[in-house]
């Protein structure tokens, strides 16, 4: 199964406002001021959405970044289109392939 990756940034975010809902996302980590992507795909269980910090600053458009907290509360932030599979709490946390195309 696949999704359409910006109605998973909406559902992830509906999902997070919902007692005891959440989401597992896959992406592929990068540092854009290293110029570096990693080839291995990294997964946080249990997540939830979260607004932006006070210290939340990058070199571009904020917009271009999905914001969650980690199964133990940590702040994480990913570029949005190397996301990969989400899976949600509402369905067993079924993974969903990540479609960036229209």
């Amino acid at each position: 199964m696949e999704i359409n990756g910006h109605e998973a940034i909406k559902k992830m975010e509906a999902i997070s406002k919902l007692p005891g809902g959440s989401f597992n996302v896959s992406f592929y980590p990068c540092n854009l001021t290293k110029g570096e992507a990693s080839a291995e795909l990294k997964t946080y269980t249990e997540c939830r959405f979260r607004v932006p910090l006070s210290h939340d600053k990058w070199d571009i458009d904020g917009s271009h970044y999905f914001l969650f907290e980690d199964s133990t509360g940590n702040p994480k932030t990913c570029y949005k289109v190397l996301i990969r599979f989400v899976a949600f709490s509402h369905d067993n946390f079924k993974p969903l392939k990540v479609t960036w195309t229209k």
